[in-house]
């Protein structure tokens, strides 16, 4: 049989007060720091493609580019918000900082 560590009261402890959890969330502190960066890079880099696309597609038209900045932004807000909660935890975790 494999030796399995078991963490100690005080690690798993440390653990639990450094979580946030709430409607659908569980993520630790790194994880939502990097989560909140990511997730304004991304609506920021969102935006920005959103204005690009909107001009080129849809010739100035300033209903459309609008309409394509905020869908562009909300999309890069997503995927930037997910990537960097995984990241920064996983750098994290690469490191063996603690999450405290």
């Amino acid at each position: 049989m494999a030796d399995h560590e078991v963490p100690s009261q005080e690690a798993l402890r440390e653990e639990a007060d450094s979580a946030v959890v709430g409607p659908g969330v569980v993520a630790t502190k790194s994880q939502t720091q990097g989560g909140i960066l990511g997730t304004i890079l991304g609506a920021v880099i969102g935006a920005v493609v959103g204005l690009v696309a909107g001009l080129l597609f849809w010739n100035g038209s300033t209903p459309a580019v609008v309409i394509a900045v905020i869908a562009f932004a909300v999309a890069g807000a997503t995927a930037g918000g997910t990537a960097g909660g995984f990241l920064r935890n996983r750098r994290r975790l690469e490191r063996g900082d603690p999450d405290v």
